[in-house]
C-alpha cells in the first residue's frame, strides 16, 4: 500500500490504520516547494510506524503545472485553485506512477472522501464527515485511480476521533493545528507573492476602479490584489457596500458594484469530467462552486463534449472564473468542470 505521507495528522492516522489492518505500508512524501519541514515531519511519522519512506523530488514540475498556471490565472483576471491543480496534475499522478513501479500497489491518502464499487464501476462519494469533506477537490479522479484508492478516514465523524488514534504514538502531532493556506505562499502574503511573480522588481501598474457604466470611482494598486466577490480592502468611499464584480486585465480595470450584481443564474464551465459514463442526469442535480460553499441546484445544457451551461434554480453569488464547479447527487460526486467567462 502506497500512501501519501505529509507528516500531518490525517496522513499519519491513515498510515497507522492501514498498518494495523495488515497492509505493508510505504510512505511517499513529495518535495513540491521548499518542503523541508514537511519531509522532516513525514520521516518522523514513518520512523514511529516503522514503515518504509520515500521522498520524491518534484519541484520543477510543480512550478510548471501548479505555480505558473496559478499566476497566469490571476494575470487573466481569474481565481485559480492551486490545491485543485496540485491534486489533478501532481499528487495522484505521482502516487499512481510510484505504485505502478511497486507491483501495481494500491494507493491511499488522508483525504476525507469515500470510494464505492457498484457493478464494474468505482464511484466517488463525499465523506460521511460533512465538516471535513474533501470530495470537491477530487472530482477529476478516473476509474484507474479510483479502483486502487483507499481513504482510511472516511468513517470518522470528527477530527477529535482522528487525533485520538495517534495521541499516544505522536503526542506532539496530535496537538497540532489544521494546515491552512497555500504551500508556496508565505502566510498572509498572497498579494505580495502575486506582485513579485507577475511584475518582479518592476513597479506595479495601477489602474481604475469603475462602476458598470464605466464611471471612474478611484485608483487601485494593481489587479493582482483583487478577485471576484471581494468586498474588503477596496479603499473606495461609498454609502453602499461595494464588491468586485469583474477584473479586466486588458485595461487593468477593476469593476465594482453593489453585492446584488454578483449573483448569477447561468454559469459557463469547461474542461468537464464526468464520473458517470452517461454524464449528468437530465433531472435536477446539486452543485458546489467552492469547497465550503452553499449547495445549489440546477440543470445542465451541454454545449460540447467539454463545455456546458449550468442553469441555476436560485442565483449563485460570485461564481469565480478559474474555480471548480462540482456536481453531486446526494453524497455521490457526478463530476465537475472549471468556471469560465462566457
Amino acid at each position: 500500500m502506497i500512501i501519501g505521507l505529509s507528516g500531518g495528522i490525517d496522513s499519519a492516522a491513515s498510515a497507522y490504520l492501514l498498518k494495523n489492518e495488515g497492509y505493508e505500508v510505504i510512505g511517499v512524501t513529495f518535495n513540491f516547494f521548499n518542503a523541508e519541514n514537511t519531509i522532516k515531519a513525514a520521516k518522523a511519522v514513518a520512523e514511529k510506524l516503522n514503515i518504509e519512506h520515500h521522498v520524491l523530488e518534484a519541484q520543477d514540475p510543480f512550478k510548471k503545472k501548479v505555480i505558473q498556471p496559478f499566476v497566469e490565472g490571476y494575470k487573466n483576471g481569474e481565481t485559480p485553485n492551486p490545491c485543485m491543480l496540485c491534486n489533478q496534475q501532481m499528487k495522484f499522478r505521482l502516487l499512481r506512477e510510484f505504485a505502478d513501479a511497486n507491483d501495481q500497489a494500491m494507493i491511499a491518502t488522508g483525504h476525507y472522501a469515500e470510494v464505492r464499487k457498484t457493478g464494474d464501476d468505482y464511484q466517488l462519494f463525499a465523506s460521511q464527515n460533512p465538516n471535513k469533506d474533501q470530495s470537491y477537490f477530487l472530482y477529476h479522479l478516473d476509474q484507474q485511480t479510483l479502483s486502487r484508492l483507499i481513504f482510511p478516514l472516511n468513517s470518522f465523524e470528527s477530527k477529535d476521533e482522528v487525533r485520538k488514534i495517534i495521541m499516544e504514538l505522536l503526542p506532539e502531532l496530535s496537538r497540532g493545528g489544521e494546515s491552512q493556506g497555500i504551500c508556496f505562499i508565505p502566510k498572509k502574503s498572497h498579494s505580495l507573492f502575486l506582485k513579485q511573480a507577475v511584475f518582479g522588481s518592476n513597479p506595479t501598474p495601477t489602474g481604475n476602479f469603475v462602476d458598470r457604466s464605466g464611471k471612474i470611482l478611484g485608483r487601485h494598486a494593481g489587479i493582482h490584489g483583487f478577485t471576484l466577490g471581494q468586498t474588503r480592502g477596496l479603499g473606495i468611499r461609498s454609502d453602499k457596500r461595494l464588491a468586485v464584480i469583474d477584473v479586466i486585465p486588458e485595461t487593468n480595470t477593476v469593476v465594482v458594484d453593489e453585492e446584488e450584481a454578483l449573483y448569477q443564474c447561468e454559469i459557463f464551465i469547461d474542461r468537464l469530467h464526468f464520473q458517470l459514463k452517461e454524464g449528468l442526469p437530465e433531472t435536477d442535480f446539486a452543485f458546489k462552486t467552492c469547497r465550503w460553499g452553499y449547495e445549489y441546484e440546477g440543470t445542465v445544457k451541454m454545449l460540447s463534449k467539454t463545455e456546458a451551461m449550468i442553469h441555476c434554480h436560485q442565483p449563485v453569488r460570485a461564481p469565480a472564473p478559474g474555480q471548480a464547479l462540482v456536481f453531486y447527487r446526494g453524497r455521490q460526486v457526478l463530476g465537475g468542470g472549471i468556471i469560465k467567462r462566457f
